[in-house]
């Protein structure tokens, strides 16, 4: 692990920051190995994650200093995405709970990339979204062309890309780039009362409907109702299963297990 990023377990909630906060916390190859290795060895204890970063600042972006050194060729370019940046973005698409990012201040560039790759976006205030690729010639290459359409549509996510221009807390809930905003001064409570609340949730049901969800993106109709038969039966031999049910008979609040 990397002082880079730091990963802190409060009960059930994993919280996962990038720590750069001179560099408003732009990413390099070490930092997205760090963040692949988090998600898929630590992250698995926990029933949600969130994704942050430090100092008023969630990413912004690759940096781009590390990346473009003297000598680097397309290809060490090519392989540096393919091999390490994309592994540590799947890891957020396929991580075993639902993933939060909280972004307070810039997610741009890769950094905005990584924020479209996780469930829920909670932003501050001052928040700001922005696909800043076409501003140095570049396509996005952290998934945007795959997240972004599928959260905002087609011709508003062509728009963001081909302008590179910022869009604001305000613009991104009305849009659906943030599920929600909140004050500044309180951001980091208010993140942690929703991961909380989101924890405690039923965790069996919770990674089965991120499964169903995403799965079905690349699935036909029929596909997913199948998918979504087989799922639920598989709850309904657990214990949660069993449990769900005698707590409504019951009138009582649930007690979940994860099993």
């Amino acid at each position: 692990m990397t002082d880079k990023l730091l990963v802190a377990h409060a009960g059930p909630v994993c919280t996962i920051t990038f720590n750069r906060p001179s560099m408003r916390n732009a990413v390099d190859g070490e930092t997205m190995m760090a963040l692949r290795e988090a998600i898929v060895g630590r992250g698995a204890e926990a029933r949600v994650i969130v994704l942050t970063g430090a100092g008023g600042a969630f990413c912004s972006g690759a940096d781009l200093a590390a990346a473009m050194q003297p000598g680097v060729t397309p290809e060490a370019a090519y392989r540096l995405l393919s091999e390490i940046y994309h592994p540590a973005l799947l890891a957020i698409a396929e991580a075993p709970c639902p993933v939060i990012a909280a972004v307070d201040g810039a997610a741009t560039g890769l950094g905005c990339d990584i924020a479209l790759a996780c469930d829920i976006r909670l932003a501050s205030a001052r928040a700001q979204f922005a696909e800043l690729f076409i501003r140095v010639g570049l396509v996005p290459d952290g998934g945007g062309t795959f997240t972004l359409p599928r959260i905002v549509g087609l011709g508003r996510a062509l728009e963001l890309m081909y302008s590179g221009r910022k869009v604001e807390a305000e613009e991104a809930l009305a849009i659906g780039m943030a599920n929600k905003v909140f004050p500044v001064e309180s951001f980091a409570e208010e993140v942690a009362a929703y991961a909380g609340w989101l924890a405690a949730q039923a965790p069996l049901a919770l990674r089965r409907i991120r499964h169903a969800v995403r799965a079905a993106q690349e699935s036909s109709f029929g596909e997913s109702l199948e998918r979504e038969a087989a799922l639920q039966r598989e709850i309904l031999l657990s214990e949660d299963g069993f449990e769900g049910f005698r707590a409504f008979l019951q009138k009582r609040a649930p007690v979940w297990k994860g099993r």
